[in-house]
């Protein structure tokens, strides 16, 4: 007993001495093999143990290699959620020169740093999240901001200021919703957004609904652009259906609602979009109610329509060459007074028939040059103060593209107007021009806006994150 001790102790010291443990499996051979040879075992006990132990490796192994899978497949969820989980900062910057005439009630010639004299500047977070390969749930919070005075939040690009002290100068002014994304069914939004309305003014401009001398100073002048419930609204559900044939349908329907009136203040649209190879054609029709005298500008205070727009508008691009041109028809169906877009006369009504046309060329890749040119005709029961409210301006511009983020641009805009216009149109977005003179956001005393005709140059950069 005690040899047979002795040869185990052996056995057990030669084995710790031996570098060969490359595998545990290996080891314990290794081990028998010295205890046979000693003749601490027989053959018979040496095939029963080296079994039973290659049975044990197989199972350590196996489940070895269960714990390494376990931890790849932890890992790779972890992956493929952080890949399906989207966070995106974004947003630009426009900012310039500007020299005009007649920029304010006083008719002053006015000239300074330009406030997004391209498009609106803006910053916004998109977070998102792949629910499968067709679903995707996106929430958007999006805010307006001026370069030239730091505000933020509604109106900060229309008068340079947060204008706080007036109820819904909201900081998230341009967008505060959730989307849920199907390619199946489509896309439903909810919450704060624009419209349709929004989208087709700017897809089919040839200035890209340009702040300076676009079709967005056009329409806010006649109430296609801007008031709440047209081109940007509140409590707003969308649907912009999957593509059918080239064809989307655009819907929505902004709530309002007040105790005992669910209908109050209550906007509707309906629109599509058809796009068949170089050819594209929108349409919009809202039914929006502006708001009323009390309180004043408060959707939910207007219970009648006092705002139509039918917008239709088509494109055609070639190679290097791009032309569109559009109609808006603008009715004010309701005698009520209010409305926040810029009315033609005292009695608060908006009735205007608008045609615009224009062209887009690129001579190069990074050279391109562009030409809108827009007509109101004021179709209001004439009198004697109101027959000269038509506009007609004409707007072009170079804009040079260096980098994809990056526009430099020279524009040049003129407007004609009669003599004895009652309505106050401006070819810069409604803004506070540096003039001196204060700028009263609820009557556009002082502001951009005057009642004569207007000419004037923008020189600027816009940058885009």
């Amino acid at each position: 007993m005690k040899n047979s001790l002795n040869h185990i102790a052996l056995a057990l010291g030669l084995f710790a001495s031996t570098q060969l443990a490359a595998h545990a499996g290996d080891d314990v051979k290794i081990l028998l093999e010295l205890l046979l040879e000693k003749g601490v075992i027989t053959q018979d006990e040496f095939d029963q143990k080296l079994k039973l132990a290659r049975e044990k490796e197989e199972i350590r192994a196996f489940n070895e290699a269960q714990d390494i899978r376990r931890a790849n497949r932890e890992i790779d969820k972890r992956a493929e959620d952080e890949r399906k989980f989207k966070t995106q900062i974004y947003g630009q910057l426009s900012a310039g020169y500007y020299q005009a005439s007649n920029m304010s009630s006083a008719n002053l010639d006015a000239s300074g740093m330009s406030d997004q004299p391209k498009g609106n500047n803006r910053a916004g977070l998109k977070v998102s999240r792949e629910l499968n390969a067709d679903n995707t749930v996106m929430v958007t919070l999006e805010s307006n901001f001026s370069a030239r005075t730091g505000a933020i939040g509604r109106d900060a690009a229309g008068y340079g200021t947060a204008n706080n002290n007036t109820p819904g100068a909201t900081l998230l002014d341009r967008e505060a919703n959730v989307r849920w994304i199907s390619k199946e069914y489509g896309t439903f939004i909810l919450g704060r957004g624009p419209t349709l309305q929004n989208d087709l003014s700017g897809a089919f401009d040839a200035r890209q609904n340009w702040n300076f001398g676009g079709l967005k100073p056009i329409g806010r002048y006649i109430g296609s652009h801007s008031a709440n419930g047209v081109n940007r609204a509140d409590k707003l559900f969308r649907y912009i259906s999957p593509n059918w044939n080239g064809f989307n349908l655009d819907t929505g329907v902004s709530f309002g609602g007040v105790p005992g009136n669910d209908e109050r203040g209550t906007n509707y649209y309906l629109g599509g979009r058809y796009k068949n190879g170089n050819f594209e054609l929108g349409y919009n029709h809202a039914e929006v109610r502006l708001g009323g005298s009390s309180p004043a500008n408060t959707p939910t205070s207007q219970q009648a329509v006092n705002n139509r727009v039918d917008f239709l508008a088509a494109k055609y691009s070639m190679e290097q060459l791009t032309l569109n041109t559009g109609f808006i028809m603008t009715r004010n169906p309701s005698t009520a007074s209010g409305g926040s877009f810029n009315t033609f006369v005292t009695n608060g009504r908006v009735n205007a028939n608008t045609w615009f046309a224009g062209a887009v060329y690129r001579f190069t890749p990074t050279i391109s040059w562009n030409l809108g040119y827009y007509a109101v005709d004021d179709r209001t029961v004439q009198t004697s103060i109101n027959k000269n409210n038509d506009v007609q301006m004409l707007a072009t511009g170079l804009t040079y593209t260096p980098y994809k983020d990056w526009d430099f641009f020279i524009d040049y805009a003129t407007a004609r107007r009669q003599a004895g216009a009652t309505g106050a149109f401006t070819i810069y977005d409604k803004w506070g021009p540096d003039t001196g003179t204060p700028c009263a956001s609820s009557t556009g005393t002082g502001c951009s806006e005057s009642k004569s005709s207007q000419t004037g140059v923008s020189v600027g950069a816009q940058y885009k994150f």
